[in-house]
């Protein structure tokens, strides 16, 4: 669903991803076409388990924005690969024009601001339709409690969004680290597909402590 945006906007800032993950040995040009974009989380988190960490680190810096989105990897490599990925996302913006990209812009560097809150965890973030962000308080993978919300159809990414409901949201209905609190930005289009299921089976792909509540 991704591959073509990445093939774009590839990140140049593989930062944070080193800091998380050690030294990249080697960057690939393009990553290999068995990401498994099309599987279902299951399959995708079988795949990343059986890769080598050297190949973690490649798939990470050269595709932070298709690993990162991926139901069914891991909430830390997730979170890592997405905040990789912000920074780019937010310059592309700053250089369109248009109330439109100005909104989504002002969106996501709220969201930035917000992911300095300790417990954040960025779940997903993208900048197609009205902008899509995906953000946890509290590691899903390892919480015993995880819910979700789904704000109302026609929710934009923009600083309301970000400064009026996503952070009060989450904090006030998770208690990390036994529980996790998730907002679930979806354009349009993501919630006329099952895009929002496949999210939720990421989720219990990935968890290790099991799920009482999604």
């Amino acid at each position: 669903m991704y591959a073509q945006r990445r093939r774009k906007r590839l990140s140049r800032d593989v930062h944070y991803i080193q800091t998380e993950l050690g030294p990249i040995r080697t960057i690939p040009l393009a990553p290999s076409p068995d990401i498994p974009d099309d599987k279902c989380p299951a399959r995708r988190k079988e795949w990343w388990d059986g890769l080598s960490e050297d190949q973690r680190r490649e798939y990470l810096a050269v595709a932070p924005d298709l690993i990162g989105n991926l139901d069914g990897i891991p909430s830390l490599v997730r979170d890592a690969a997405n905040r990789a990925y912000l920074p780019v996302l937010i310059d592309s913006l700053a250089q369109q024009s248009g109330p439109e990209a100005r909104t989504k812009l002002e969106g996501l560097r709220a969201i930035e601001r917000a992911l300095t809150t300790p417990g954040m965890y960025l779940l997903g973030i993208g900048d197609e339709g009205t902008g899509r962000a995906i953000v946890s308080y509290g590691n899903p993978d390892t919480s015993k409690t995880v819910t979700t919300h789904v704000p109302d159809p026609g929710t934009k990414l923009n600083a309301d969004f970000a400064e009026e409901t996503l952070r009060p949201t989450l904090t006030t209905r998770a208690q990390p680290p036994s529980s996790a609190s998730i907002i679930w930005l979806a354009t349009d289009t993501d919630r006329e597909t099952p895009a929002y299921a496949e999210f939720l089976s990421g989720l219990s792909a990935t968890n290790t402590a099991g799920d009482e509540s999604l």
